[in-house]
């Protein structure tokens, strides 16, 4: 192995991140500080090839095809549905009014998000960094936490655009970021590895939070709400962490029947 590609492979997950970033924000000039969802998974293609050739991008289109997740499509919108629920009930408690009747968006929306939303990125961040990171660190007591939450940072830096153009509040990208991820690698784990299973459950975050749940209040009751549904996401992801030992599922994964490690852990 020549130097080069010793130091590819050594640095991969850093290559990952910094491919990751500039394919994202090149169009935030351009859009109103929007960021190109695909940017992710472009990078895990380019690194994937890189460091393991034609055999780790078959490796990698098998997870970003394995659609046997059963419940696990379910699973995962209903916790983001909890949360929403949680923080709906919460601010009519505390008297927060709702602006505008509740309802699901349109045909365009919906059509907006399926093709250009955030379940875009996760081929990317869940198809790749997070088996790497997994396998990194998944046999220390504590590394499937440490992995969750590097990733989840690193995902919540590269929400930076959309926090100064206004399209997020700071403490969507600093906590619920987290949160969200703490979810995302409870499906993937639990679900053997499926990172559809974890678009789907995107999708109906951005569906059923952003795009109909947010979109019912304005002004400060919006921000009260907003703020409620971080709490909520933040305080069931504590509460994931700790009915699964901070493990997260990954147990489960090594334990299937005629799985090895290998196969969904990069």
């Amino acid at each position: 192995m020549s130097a080069w590609r010793s130091s590819v492979v050594r640095y991969q997950l850093l290559l990952f991140v910094a491919l990751t970033y500039p394919l994202s924000w090149w169009a935030v000039p351009f859009a109103q500080g929007a960021l190109i969802p695909h940017g992710p998974a472009l990078a895990a293609i380019v690194v994937v090839g890189l460091t393991e050739g034609r055999p780790g991008l078959r490796r990698f289109w098998r997870r970003c095809t394995n659609w046997r997740a059963g419940w696990w499509y379910l699973i995962g919108p209903a916790v983001i549905a909890a949360y929403l629920l949680a923080a709906y009930i919460i601010s009519q408690l505390l008297g927060v009014s709702v602006t505008t009747a509740i309802q699901l968006p349109s045909a365009a929306v919906l059509l907006n998000l399926l093709l250009l939303g955030g379940l875009w990125e996760e081929p990317g961040w869940t198809g790749y960094a997070l088996p790497a990171l997994q396998e990194r660190f998944g046999r220390r007591r504590d590394g499937v936490l440490i992995a969750t939450l590097l990733l989840g940072t690193i995902r919540a830096f590269w929400h930076l655009p959309l926090v100064l153009s206004g399209a997020i509040a700071w403490y969507d990208a600093a906590f619920f970021s987290l949160a969200l991820q703490v979810t995302i690698t409870w499906v993937y784990n639990r679900s053997n590895g499926s990172v559809p299973a974890v678009m789907v459950t995107h999708f109906a975050s951005n569906v059923l939070a952003g795009a109909t749940m947010l979109v019912a209040f304005s002004g400060s009751e919006r921000a009260m709400y907003y703020v409620l549904f971080v709490i909520c996401a933040c305080l069931i992801a504590l509460t994931i962490l700790w009915r699964s030992q901070f493990r997260l599922g990954y147990r489960e994964i090594l334990l299937q029947p005629g799985v090895q490690p290998g196969d969904w852990q990069g």
